[in-house]
């Protein structure tokens, strides 16, 4: 018989550690606009150039917090999971 050993400290720090990480990313590009802002200095072709880029950026920024956000769900809805199954067996026995 197969055994299925589940840490759910682990899973509900993956998921905290995936929404941290999400809020990590948006700080980080929240202050390199800020910057970008506060630089008057740029000529007009840098200035274009970096929003050409900073748009690719942004886009794939969108998709992998997208990405980051359902895996941390994904995660904390397996630590649902076993947690429940967890407590039905658990009743099975008791």
């Amino acid at each position: 018989m197969a055994t299925i050993a589940v840490r759910y400290a682990a899973l509900s720090g993956g998921h905290d550690g995936l929404i941290a990480t999400w809020g990590r990313i948006e700080s980080h590009l929240a202050e390199l606009d800020a910057t970008v802002a506060r630089t008057a200095d740029m000529s007009a072709q840098t200035l274009v150039s970096y929003l050409a880029l900073k748009s690719r950026w942004d886009a794939s920024a969108a998709d992998r917090q997208l990405a980051l956000h359902a895996l941390a769900s994904m995660v904390g809805q397996a630590g649902e999971q076993y947690r429940q199954v967890d407590t039905a067996m658990a009743a099975q026995f008791g």
